[in-house]
């Protein structure tokens, strides 16, 4: 028989080796709990070295910026302001004659009112159509000299992106926001500038 002291010493020892077990049990799981977030930190790590580079480029500005663009824009701006000079004529023209109109109104026939009406008339139509023409026209020669730098545009952005390491360029009208150092419109511009046809 095994009497009440042993069992108690031997009860005890049981305890005792359980107590060492789940001992070891919880410095096994800590260790591998460590080892996991170890790895964890090191993947983050590595990933932000393997993140993307994102950034941003101006297309407007980029090829208005270019020594080819601002020639280009100064060429057009030479005849937009020759145009601008003939409405400016025209617009002098009608405001001599309201004038006119205003000031002798009194003295004249309604035939001759009627007739400077007219003719106030037809120059103001004149006017409106002439300033939706040159609108018009100056829309259409700025979006032809954006066409004709478009190849050239592509050429420096795809130079940049394999110089820089890019993954993705975005055009920075459509960005809600970024960093002002991820901008590489003046990259492109430099690039642009260096192409020879």
């Amino acid at each position: 028989m095994i009497s009440p002291v042993m069992m108690c010493s031997r009860s005890s020892s049981l305890w005792g080796n359980r107590s060492n077990s789940i001992h070891r049990i919880m410095r096994f799981v800590v260790k591998k709990i460590l080892v996991v977030l170890l790895g964890l930190f090191a993947l983050q790590s590595a990933m932000a070295e393997e993140a993307s580079k994102i950034v941003t480029v101006d297309f407007m500005r980029a090829v208005m910026g270019t020594e080819e663009g601002k020639l280009k824009i100064e060429k057009l701006k030479g005849e937009f302001e020759r145009e601008r000079a003939g409405l400016e004529a025209l617009s002098l023209k009608g405001k001599n004659l309201q004038e006119k109109l205003q000031k002798d109104a009194a003295i004249m026939s309604t035939d001759e009112k009627h007739k400077m009406e007219k003719e106030l008339m037809e120059i103001a139509n004149e006017l409106k159509f002439k300033q939706q023409q040159l609108q018009k026209s100056g829309q259409a020669d700025e979006r032809q000299v954006v066409e004709s730098l478009l190849p050239k545009f592509k050429k420096a952005v795809n130079a940049v992106i394999a110089e820089q390491g890019i993954d993705m360029v975005l055009r920075s009208d459509v960005v809600v926001g970024i960093n002002p150092k991820l901008d590489i419109t003046d990259m492109v511009v430099q690039k642009m500038n260096s192409i020879k046809d």
